[in-house]
């Protein structure tokens, strides 16, 4: 449910879930969401993280093996 910014009216999304940091599985996430051609800024709102975060993934700095685990989940699924 959005909420109304008291002084603008404009609404904002709730933030449920908000991240420093992404462990391996949520990195599998964001590979398969990509993957699955998912905007790179909405991936980062839907894990609850910023954008840093996710290059750090997508470009293998941290939990490196996640793309690879995200493809063989796609094809298991696609079996």
């Amino acid at each position: 449910m959005a909420i109304i910014h008291p002084l603008t009216g404009v609404e904002l999304n709730d933030v449920e879930v908000e991240r420093k940091s992404l462990n391996f599985d949520e990195a599998v996430t964001a590979h398969l969401m990509r993957m699955k051609g998912v905007k790179y800024n909405i991936v980062a709102q839907h894990l609850g993280t910023n954008t840093h975060r996710l290059g750090e993934i997508f470009r293998e700095e941290v939990h490196i093996g996640s793309k690879e685990a995200a493809s063989r989940l796609l094809a298991i699924a696609a079996e």
